[in-house]
């Protein structure tokens, strides 16, 4: 039998009297235990127990009790609500969903208008005339095994059972998370219509919640933004070393250094995928100059970054503009690709179609002469990489 803590008001046990000091008989383990008070307790009828069953390792809050109207009558309480701490499908954070009961409708104080039969139809009826609004998701379904009536109603938020037992009509309602949400409510539900029994009251009783073993978490069904593996470019076939050589005449040219990288799939649990060619691509150009009878050596260095392959072009858009304001771009370049820009440090980035690349040349930047060399031959350079973009 479950462990569970009973909450009783001062106006409830002054209301019931001596009745709550005394002890129940108990009853053999198959058969119902009525308990004290006739009223119902939406905390009783949901306790905590049963979401720490369904929701295995999760932290649960209480909410506490809600306690129905005074002008009615006699107080009970009316709903319960609880949160729960859920796992996002699409990061590390947690969030709350919430689980509740609310009694709709006690013939201890609602005797004499009509049946609740009838009062369920009623609610029933109403609900089908929501749901068919075309400008609302609602969707009704009848249900079987809870009380002595039932029925479903899911929404884009919620998963609500709507029951009625004997004369308690109740709604148990859970946020949606995953496919275990209508499962667990319908569990929920079935626990609650056990701890009813119309004359008695609120009961005890022997079932147990199904239990789940753990928690699922809902998949990431968002599409990547990144394209896949197979269509990032191989930058060092962009440029070759003949080509480089061909912009630095006289120059030695090294054999080109590749960078190789990963692409990261974003979701709860990242996923990291090798890239199979190289997204960096790096030369070096030496020569050895006399200047004021001094040997010195003059160095540049030629760099082809693959800096993205977006899933989109909206995104390849969004990136591209990202990149050229990070990196103080503010020169447009035009004949390359879709779009370019040069930056201070000497760099050309490129965006044609869903790929976004950038071309250095470094060098002679404490010399105008050198400097203004590599920018002219930055600019050649990456008219042949544009026009070997896809």
């Amino acid at each position: 039998m479950l462990a569970r803590s009973v909450l009783v008001t001062p106006l409830l046990l002054a209301l019931a009297g001596p009745s709550f000091a005394q002890t129940t008989p108990a009853a053999p383990a198959t058969e119902p235990i009525a308990a004290p008070g006739k009223a119902p307790d939406a905390c009783r009828l949901l306790p905590q127990a049963d979401l720490e069953a369904l929701f295995p390792s999760r932290p649960i809050t209480a909410k506490g009790p809600t306690l129905s109207p005074i002008y009615r009558g006699p107080q009970y309480a009316e709903s319960c609500m609880y949160s729960v701490k859920l796992p996002s499908s699409t990061s590390k954070l947690e969030f709350a969903r919430f689980a509740s009961i609310t009694v709709i409708r006690w013939d201890g104080i609602a005797k004499g208008r009509e049946t609740p039969a009838q009062a369920f139809a009623s609610i029933k009826g109403t609900r089908e005339k929501v749901a068919a609004d075309p400008k609302i998701t609602l969707k009704l379904e009848p249900l079987s095994g809870v009380g002595d009536e039932a029925f479903l109603e899911t929404s884009s938020s919620s998963v609500v059972i709507r029951a009625r037992k004997d004369d308690l009509i109740y709604a148990v309602s859970l946020d949606l998370y995953s496919e275990q949400t209508t499962p667990n409510a319908l569990a929920l539900a079935r626990q609650a219509a056990a701890r009813w029994q119309g004359g008695a009251g609120m009961v005890d009783t022997p079932q147990q919640v199904a239990t789940n073993s753990a928690v699922t978490v809902p998949a990431d069904t968002r599409p990547s933004s990144v394209a896949p593996v197979e269509q990032w470019p191989d930058a060092c076939a962009l440029l070759s070393p003949e080509e480089v050589k061909a912009a630095f005449p006289g120059m030695t040219i090294s054999e080109p250094r590749k960078l190789m990288g990963k692409i990261t799939h974003e979701s709860r649990e990242n996923r990291q995928e090798a890239l199979p060619n190289p997204i960096g691509c790096q030369f070096d150009a030496k020569r050895t100059v006399e200047k004021d009878g001094k040997r010195t050596i003059e160095l540049n260095q030629i760099q082809v970054s693959v800096r993205n392959v977006a899933a989109n072009e909206d995104l390849s858009k969004r990136w591209f503009q990202s990149a050229i304001k990070v990196s103080e771009a503010k020169t447009p370049v035009a004949g390359l690709g879709d779009e370019a820009a040069l930056d201070i440090m000497n760099r050309i980035h490129i965006r044609k179609g869903l790929t976004t690349v950038d071309v250095r040349v470094s060098g002679g930047e404490r010399d105008q002469a050198l400097h203004a060399e590599a920018k002219a031959r930055v600019g050649e350079l990456a008219k042949i990489v544009a026009g070997r973009l896809k």
